[in-house]
């Protein structure tokens, strides 16, 4: 019993001491541009150039590709996820051959060009395009491009999910719920950069 009190009151010391260090910490980045440091590391601003330029092709807001950029890669080029969505927007090649049959384009594309940031951001501003004109809303959109055509076409058709249809008032998965708030979260930060 003893012990444990002993343990306790340790504890609450350190607790207290690592609070303070926490908020001199924050006093400090405040205090001499540390904020601005931070958030360059939290919110990257790389190719810039190809985020307008795809996004204006495809009547998308770059704010947005370079949230969702952030979001699902946090700008490593060389990104590959559990699901082998690869790049800066994290799109599957099977994505792009289905863009390119439905596009009726005459492109040959390697699945290790995907990681080539001209080529990543141009298939996914096109995808995204393709998403939003089924869907004619951001965050229904949104929650597509995480979890799935057909899987959001299901949800729209569910009461529990949506009320018109057209608009997801509940989303089932906590990722794409997740992933919808970390974009629009993003998007604010990038509205600075990207008017």
């Amino acid at each position: 019993m003893l012990r444990l009190k002993a343990f306790n009151i340790a504890y609450n010391k350190f607790m207290k001491k690592f609070a303070i260090a926490l908020v001199c910490l924050y006093a400090f980045t405040i205090l001499f541009g540390g904020y601005k440091c931070i958030q360059a590391l939290t919110h990257p601003i790389k190719y810039e150039e190809i985020i307008v330029a795809e996004s204006e092709a495809y009547n998308l807001s770059p704010t947005l590709i370079a949230s969702i950029i952030n979001t699902e890669s946090h700008y490593k080029a060389d990104a590959i996820s559990n699901k082998n969505a690869l790049g800066l927007m994290q799109i599957k090649y099977d994505t792009v051959l289905f863009l390119i049959e439905y596009y009726n384009l005459d492109e040959a594309v390697k699945e290790e060009d995907l990681f080539n940031p001209k080529t990543n951001i141009y298939y996914g501003c096109m995808y995204f395009n393709y998403l939003l004109n089924k869907f004619k809303n951001i965050n229904t959109t949104l929650a597509a491009y995480n979890a799935g055509e057909t899987r959001v076409r299901t949800w729209l058709k569910n009461n529990n999910y949506s009320d018109d249809g057209v608009k997801l008032n509940n989303i089932p998965y906590k990722e794409t719920n997740n992933y919808i708030i970390k974009v629009n979260n993003n998007i604010k930060y990038y509205k600075k950069i990207y008017k």
